[in-house]
């Protein structure tokens, strides 16, 4: 069983990483022909934590909003001449509790959104050790209550590498349709890591711009071929 260390070691808490009234934040477009919704974790989007070092509000650790996952592939997007709105919603008080009543809670708004497309990146903070089968029942309902709507859903495994969920993922993917976009590797190399940015190791463990634009290069790659083989 292959694990990344980095999964054990991550000390950047899964609590207060957004107010819970900022949890799900929008970019509309005026006449937008693409609506994409963003579910994940503190690599999606993370308020500002100064005790830890990290200032930012956007994709732990990038270096600034624009070069986080999300807008890189929303550029990659617009790039095709797509006209893009899109609803980045932080998930990490579900993530961490698997309280499914949290879902109508505190994310009804990014339901509410009725996107085209939806990535789900997340898992680093549901304490998955001996637990992935469990968790993935919960992975499920989560992508079939936001995605009412969604043509192309596209889902990921971890960035900090544990083999157990990360063929679970895989194989749900294959069940049930959805593309995948296989990261496992990237968290694996010390390049794609902001490792040396940051003084919290936690922080530091996230993944760099470099890191970032590989994971919006692999989630694109999976969301062509998905539109490709339509």
């Amino acid at each position: 069983m292959k694990i990344q260390s980095d999964l054990l070691k991550n000390d950047v808490p899964s609590e207060n990483q957004i107010e819970e009234s900022d949890s799900v934040k929008f970019r509309l477009s005026a006449d937008a022909d693409l609506k994409v919704l963003f579910l994940g974790n503190s690599i999606t989007r993370h308020g500002a934590k100064p005790d830890i070092g990290w200032y930012g509000d956007h994709g732990m650790a990038a270096s600034r909003a624009e070069n986080d996952y999300v807008h890189r592939l929303v550029s990659m997007l617009e790039r095709d001449g797509k006209k893009v709105s899109y609803c980045v919603c932080n998930l990490s008080a579900w993530e961490s509790s698997w309280n499914d009543e949290l879902l109508e809670k505190n994310y009804r708004a990014a339901r509410d959104f009725g996107a085209d497309v939806a990535v789900v990146r997340l898992g680093e903070n549901a304490g998955l050790l001996d637990r992935a089968d469990e968790f993935i029942p919960h992975y499920k309902r989560l992508i079939e209550y936001f995605a009412v709507r969604a043509e192309h859903i596209v889902v990921t495994d971890l960035f900090w590498e544990y083999e157990p969920f990360d063929a679970a993922v895989g194989a749900l993917a294959e069940n049930n349709g959805y593309a995948f976009a296989q990261i496992h590797d990237l968290g694996n190399l010390d390049e794609m890591k902001a490792i040396g940015e940051f003084e919290h190791a936690g922080v530091a463990a996230h993944p760099s711009d470099k890191g970032m634009n590989a994971i919006a290069e692999r989630i694109y790659s999976a969301l062509k071929n998905s539109i490709q083989t339509e």
